[in-house]
Formats: structure tokens, C-alpha cells, sequence
């Protein structure tokens, strides 16, 4: 199916809006798999000044703040929200329930996310991806929608937080021959030093207006030096260890700009059938 057959479909929109972006940008990350750990050893308050306030609001006497590991771009990244009563107590609600969804005028869509944690003094969490910046002109864009029960009923506070384009990708897309699009989020930082590297990834499939997680892959990956033109040894393809996420391993040899090209490998055969690669400079 071509990219003009698709269109007229929430997947064919997003389809040609991500391939719009990709083709001007380039790769860019974020976070550490292990403080987004679902292990209950993890579930502890963040430190505030750790954080980045993306925006607040108020509702029903209650106020409510949304922080990040960063400010909010087209990636992937750990979003924190912060629940406070009218007098400043904090609000323990094991009912709380949020997600991430653009509004595009009259689409709307999700992205891949994890249902938040509790992690007391009124703190919750959860990592999240945004596949695609806001667009000017084109709907509200991203908005937090936020569940609480009210009286025996639930209701939802969407708050809007802004998520700009980022300099450089780290969520790429591709078509694949059993599950048709996924997405795939590297978690290297844009900036890392000479030598090797654990390399993490996340990958998610599109399905409507969900996007279940993919664990039975294998992420094959090689590197390439841009002003030299030869790759490194050393690199071990990531593999599954749950939840989506996979881990491997990535030799930088020497300093420069780098590209990360990977392949998705299910059943012994190559599944990708678009280019994967993401760039890293190494200091």
C-alpha cells in the first residue's frame, strides 16, 4: 500500500506526518530505562529540583503539575504529575490514571505509554513517547488526559502540555512484515564519550488508537563513523528484556559524529522495510 492510498486514515495521516518530520530532522534522546523500572524498590518520590515543570493547573480544589526528565520534544521521555489539595497536602490517589493524546482538529491519537506508578507524597509517574511534535494551526495538540473518581464517578482533566519538535530524532517509524508500523525509541543520549556503551530501545506497534508493546524481536545494530566512513567492532544486538524495552550493546572507537543504523529481526528474517538510524556525537 503506497503512502497516498493511506491517507483518509488515522494511520496513513500519522504515517505521512512522521515521514514529513523525519526527512527535516535528526536524532536526538533521552532517559534511563532503570528510573522507569516497575520494581517497587524504585517507587520513591523524585527530588523537584531533579525536574523540569512543564506546566500546572487546578481542578476541583486540587492542583495539579506536570514535570519531565526534560523539556518535552517529539521523543521519548518520563513524565511526572504532582497532586496537591487546596491546602498544599499531597493527594495519594490509587484511582489516578493518565495518558498522553494529541488532538489534530477532528483526529486525535495516542502514543506508547505505561499506566502511571504511585510513587507517594502525592507523585506519580510514568515513561511515555511523543511521536510527533505539536503542529501549529492543526488542533490542541498534546494534552495529559488525567482520571480521577468524583462521587462515585470518573471524570477527566485534560491539561495541555506543549511538546516542540526536537532538534534531532530519536523515535523512528518503520513498516514491518508481520506488524505492520511500530515505533522504535532509542534511549542513548544525544552526547556520549569515546568507547562502548549499553544501548536501549523501546519498540511499540501502531493499532488504531493503541500501541501495544513488541517483545519478540531481535534489534540488530551497526555503527558508522560520518567523516571516516567505517563502522566499529565490538556492538552486540540488543534483545528483549521486557515490557518493549531491549538492550545491547555500541562501540564508539573515536571522537566524532556517529550514526547508530539498526535492523529489526523477527523469526531469523529481516522484518524492517524502512531505514533505521540514529545519529550520536562522540566526545
Amino acid at each position: 500500500m503506497n503512502i497516498y492510498s493511506r491517507i483518509g486514515t488515522i494511520e496513513g495521516l500519522l504515517y505521512s506526518l512522521f515521514a514529513f518530520l523525519i526527512t527535516f530532522s535528526i536524532s536526538s534522546c533521552t532517559s534511563d530505562l532503570a528510573k522507569n523500572s516497575r520494581d517497587e524498590a524504585n517507587l520513591i518520590p523524585p527530588k523537584e529540583s531533579d525536574l523540569v515543570r512543564i506546566t500546572d493547573t487546578t481542578w476541583r480544589d486540587n492542583s495539579y503539575t506536570v514535570y519531565a526528565d526534560a523539556k518535552l520534544n517529539n521523543k521519548y521521555h518520563t513524565v511526572y504529575l504532582h497532586v496537591k489539595d487546596k491546602s498544599g497536602n499531597p493527594i495519594n490517589d490509587k484511582t489516578l490514571d493518565f495518558y498522553p493524546e494529541m488532538s489534530m482538529g477532528r483526529m486525535k491519537h495516542g502514543g506508547p505509554y505505561e499506566h502511571p506508578l504511585a510513587l507517594g507524597n502525592g507523585w506519580y509517574r510514568s515513561p511515555m513517547v511523543f511521536i510527533m511534535a505539536d503542529i501549529p494551526q492543526m488542533g490542541i495538540g498534546w494534552q495529559l488526559h488525567t482520571i480521577r473518581s468524583h462521587e462515585g464517578k470518573k471524570d477527566t482533566l485534560a491539561i495541555k502540555i506543549p511538546v516542540t519538535a526536537a532538534a534531532s530524532m530519536r523515535t523512528m517509524s518503520s513498516g514491518t512484515r508481520d506488524d505492520s508500523r511500530v515505533f522504535i525509541s532509542c534511549l542513548l543520549p544525544d552526547n556520549v564519550k569515546q568507547g562502548k556503551h549499553q544501548i536501549q530501545f523501546l519498540m511499540n506497534k501502531m493499532d488504531g488508537h493503541h500501541f501495544p508493546v513488541l517483545d519478540n524481536y531481535v534489534i540488530k545494530l551497526k555503527t558508522n563513523m560520518l567523516s571516516m566512513g567505517h563502522g566499529s567492532s565490538g556492538n552486540v544486538a540488543a534483545e528483549s528484556i521486557g515490557r518493549g524495552y531491549y538492550e545491547g550493546t555500541v562501540n564508539f572507537s573515536m571522537a566524532g559524529s556517529w550514526e547508530v543504523l539498526i535492523e529489526l529481526w523477527k523469526d531469523g528474517k529481516k522484518a524492517n522495510q524502512d531505514d533505521i538510524k540514529y545519529r550520536v556525537q562522540v566526545i
